[in-house]
């Protein structure tokens, strides 16, 4: 039977803006083409999760307008279950403008709403863990991020915490710096680039800021650390495990931290392989991303494995 996955967190429709290059400052580009996709990076690991053939569950809170809509539907069609995102009566759901260049290149304008960090454990079953086998998030809503990381908690079930935005921005979008201190003493893996080791630490080097995260919060499993083109590094306490990037042609590298989330939860947690493996699973399912437009990736187990197979026999 497969695990079943709580994915709690962004969640949001992207408006993909294709053009030639990147707008410099007090320049302009040209667009070439646009339109809306699903998006939000927390729902594009429930997709990529949902695609390795995971049971994938979506939760937080969405607006009632047009995006908002827009969102559910196409999360459904992506094969996760969404009775648990709430919708809010008038409210604005996050959406951004995703601005793509040659060479996989983006830059990303957020439009908060008024939706995504106020999910309350009150609006939530109080059983909503006891189905689940595993709970992911990255402190949007961290009031009911905290309630549901204890929940798994008691009762023994991996809490995977991505802190995909520094704890400074972080506190913009309504996560204090004491409870994402809460969530990184509760997780069993912590995930992070390098933006977020230096400003947690201080430390330039992420290698040793890894050690001093893993040193202060002793995480159960460890730390990981998403470098993009070096790959990516676990850190256990004990063992240092690599595994380099996947080369691709690369499309578009937006939502590819969010694949590679997916694809280490399902090789981890489901498929129960070592860090290692993990790790050198979770690249592919990056790199699979990037060479496909928008922000999700729908690729499947074999489609993961035959990519990691054509890149040995090179």
């Amino acid at each position: 039977m497969s695990k079943k996955v709580l994915s709690l967190g962004a969640i949001a429709m992207d408006i993909v803006l294709n053009s030639h290059e990147l707008p410099k400052d007090d320049g302009f580009a040209f667009i070439q083409h646009e339109e809306m996709l699903p998006g939000g990076s927390a729902s594009n690991v429930s997709v990529a999760c949902a695609s390795l053939g995971m049971d994938a569950y979506q939760t937080g809170k969405i607006g009632d307008d047009e995006i908002g809509d827009q969102f559910r539907r196409t999360l459904v069609a992506d094969h996760v279950d969404d009775q648990y995102v709430v919708t809010k009566k008038n409210g604005t759901t996050l959406h951004t403008y995703i601005i793509t260049a040659p060479g996989g290149k983006h830059c990303i304008f957020a439009n908060t709403g008024d939706t995504v960090c106020t999910l309350t454990p009150e609006e939530l079953p109080d059983t909503i863990m006891d189905e689940m086998d595993i709970f992911y998030n990255d402190m949007f809503s961290p009031k009911a991020a905290l309630w549901l990381a204890e929940k798994a908690k008691e009762q023994g079930k991996p809490v995977i915490y991505n802190m995909q935005c520094v704890p400074s921005f972080m506190e913009i979008c309504g996560s204090s710096k004491e409870e994402i201190e809460q969530m990184m003493k509760m997780c069993t893996v912590f995930i992070s680039g390098r933006a977020g080791y230096e400003e947690l630490t201080g430390e330039s080097d992420p290698y040793k800021a890894m050690r001093i995260v893993q040193d202060k919060y002793h995480i159960e499993k460890g730390v990981i650390l998403t470098a993009g083109g070096e790959g990516a590094y676990w850190y256990d306490g004990e063992h240092e495990y690599h595994a380099p990037a996947y080369k691709v042609e690369a499309v578009d590298t937006t939502g590819a931290g969010d694949c590679f989330i997916g694809g280490l939860l399902y090789a981890y947690f489901e498929a129960e392989r070592d860090e290692a493996y993990a790790l050198n699973f979770a690249n592919a399912t990056a790199a699979m991303k990037c060479t496909i437009a928008g922000p999700r990736s729908r690729a499947t187990v074999q489609d993961v494995l035959n990519l990691m197979e054509k890149s040995i026999k090179k």
